[in-house]
């Protein structure tokens, strides 16, 4: 990575939040001028400083296009081969895009860069009276603080050395400005968490708001991500720092035990209520998530539109789709993976006895699917295979419909002819309210993911005692999978086997929460998972639109169509990466475009910036 001056027209916005010029730009921007708080000494009272920190949190929902009103975040998991988008050969996850000018890319830029200049605005505001404010604001202040390291936990994550700011950049300081390695940034974010820390609570008393054990989880995220940069590598060539490797392990698994040991979290009851809104207001539900997008149905309404982009079209619009590779990593339900000896799984009859979290997160063929448009609710079967598919009403009357994602004029844009054949059942299960007016909270942080973090960073640095087994058990139990000693003595011990089973759960439990684009990365299976096409659902063979016959492709699958995880201890084994190369022309297929360079573990400078200000510097294969 590059650690060159900076001197663009990209530090204007840290230092100033001005309009960007470029067209698509000019309304990212929080335009609030720093002069009319930090000269008129605005922030000098709890109130005004409540004020601040609320615009803060607004922050963490800044969506993605000015219309639509979905977070930038919910993409991010598409952007790997375990979800596609709508158009086939054409996205970031594919690799056949100019980073350098996506959209997304710029967006995502813009956007977190104005959420740390906020934060900043309001801490260096408070800053010269902090001594004589009440023990609330000090509490304040400390939240922001916490949603400022969020906002570079990101940055660093995406982009690697950044311009690293705690408070706001003058005109002067942009002259002489650098990026900070971002090893160093990753050093600050920890002293900031934990200087935050001292004044929180471990759960906050208000609903959504940011307390200690998120500092702590935080702190944990990214060390264990620092942890993997260094003994991984980073997007760059250089001597793997096991050392300092060690070191943010040692980190990531203390602030995680603490979590766990202290600020009385627990998982909830039921892994559904996590990801509905009538879930999510369940006492055991709140305890599990930690950070989160909130939204509302009452009072000041605020809604979003994350799911109407991953309906079926019977409902409404599709646009984003799960894999066949993300569904074969799901074992069965007694705790094989799909190819193993004694798994039980058969082709023909895929989704059965299956971990459970498979039909939580996925919608396969045969499911009901439960649609809700505010004026009716839809209850109806998924069918990949027939132009008419069974609808039931309230009383459970069924009768049979035109099957709008398998033929008509928006079947082009559905599962079955976009997609590969399955659907976004997680966050889309709506029985409790509608599509289009959704209130579900969008979860960042949840007490599964620090079990999971404790286990990894542990293993990581081969201490693999009964604290590890358990954390890893506990997240498995709740949905009801056998302890992983249970299903394979044989892990006990043994690093490689440990690392497979938390990274094999880290895929199952939190997929869709924007977590899996940066665990690809970080654990560099780019090369192995992201170079292949997108796989789905089985072609059927003797389809007679004359004669109505329509077979079900998985009625014709044969018992060989079991994918290939690869020789035993590779790559491709421990990270349970699925190839279809053996019987690939038997499947639907599309992305036979996709493609994997290095250069794509970072992202890189936006090309507006660039052309602002060259200075900038670029992340290594993205050109000057």
């Amino acid at each position: 990575m590059n650690n060159k001056i900076l001197k663009s027209g990209f530090v204007v916005l840290m230092a100033t939040l001005l309009t960007v010029s470029s067209g698509c730009q000019k309304d990212y921007l929080d335009r609030q001028p720093l002069s009319d708080y930090l000269s008129s000494n605005f922030y000098n009272n709890e109130g005004a400083i409540a004020l601040g920190a609320n615009g803060c949190y607004q922050l963490l929902k800044m969506n993605h296009f000015n219309s639509s009103s979905i977070p930038l975040s919910v993409l991010w998991d598409m952007y790997t081969p375990f979800g596609i988008e709508r158009a086939d050969n054409s996205s970031i996850g594919v690799g056949n895009v100019d980073l350098r000018t996506t959209y997304s890319v710029e967006l995502t830029y813009a956007n977190l860069y104005t959420s740390v200049a906020r934060c900043n605005s309001v801490l260096t505001g408070a800053a010269p009276y902090y001594n004589d404010l009440t023990d609330k604001a000090k509490q304040y202040l400390s939240e922001i603080r916490v949603l400022r390291a969020h906002y570079n936990i990101q940055l660093v994550s995406l982009f690697g050395d950044i311009p690293y700011f705690e408070k706001p950049v003058t005109a002067e300081q942009l002259q002489t400005l650098k990026r900070t390695p971002w090893q160093e940034a990753v050093d600050a974010i920890i002293r900031d968490l934990d200087d935050a820390a001292v004044n929180l609570p471990w759960i906050a008393t208000e609903y959504g708001r940011v307390d200690k054990s998120v500092a702590y989880g935080l702190k944990a995220r990214i060390a264990l991500f620092a942890g993997s940069w260094n003994k991984f590598g980073f997007g760059r060539d250089a001597v793997k720092d096991q050392a300092k490797a060690s070191s943010y392990f040692k980190v990531a698994a203390t602030a995680a035990k603490k979590v766990m040991d202290e600020s009385g979290r627990s998982l909830a009851n039921n892994y559904n209520d996590l990801f509905t809104r009538v879930g999510q207001l369940k006492a055991d539900a709140k305890n599990e998530t930690m950070l989160f997008m909130v939204f509302s149905d009452f009072g000041d309404k605020n809604y979003h539109y994350m799911s109407t982009g991953e309906q079926v079209r019977m409902i409404g619009q599709s646009g984003r789709f799960p894999t066949q590779q993300l569904v074969d990593t799901y074992e069965t339900s007694n705790g094989k993976r799909i190819d193993q000896a004694g798994s039980g799984y058969n082709p023909k009859t895929p989704f059965i006895n299956r971990d459970p979290r498979l039909k939580y997160t996925i919608y396969t063929q045969g499911d009901t699917i439960i649609g809700n448009t505010g004026s009716n609710k839809l209850k109806f079967l998924m069918e990949v295979y027939n132009p008419l598919t069974k609808s039931f009403d309230a009383q459970n009357n069924v009768k049979l419909v035109d099957n709008a994602d398998y033929k008509g004029a928006v079947a082009p844009f559905g599962y079955v002819q976009s997609g590969v054949g399955f659907a976004w059942r997680k966050y889309n299960h709506f029985d409790d309210e509608s599509t289009f007016t959704a209130t579900y909270n969008i979860n960042i942080m949840r007490y599964a993911e620090i079990l999971l973090t404790y286990a990894e960073a542990k293993i990581e640095l081969a201490e693999l005692d009964a604290t590890v087994v358990d954390a890893i058990d506990k997240v498995r139990a709740r949905v009801g999978m056998p302890g992983i000693l249970i299903s394979d003595p044989s892990r006990a011990g043994n690093v490689e086997k440990m690392r497979q089973i938390v990274r094999r759960e880290r895929k199952v439990e939190l997929m869709k929460e924007a977590l899996y684009f940066f665990d690809m990365r970080r654990w560099r299976l780019g090369s192995i998972q992201n170079a292949e096409p997108t796989y789905g659902y089985p072609l059927a063979t003797g389809v007679n639109p004359a004669t109505n016959t329509y077979p079900n492709g998985y009625d014709q699958a044969t018992p060989d169509m079991v994918p290939s995880f690869g020789a035993a201890g590779s790559e491709r084994d421990i990270n349970d990466v699925a190839s279809y190369a053996a019987y690939g022309s038997k499947l639907r297929k599309r992305d036979i475009s996709r493609i994997w360079e290095d250069k794509f573990y970072l992202w890189p400078i936006p090309q507006t910036e660039l052309n602002k200000q060259p200075s900038l510097g670029q992340n290594l294969g993205y050109g000057n």
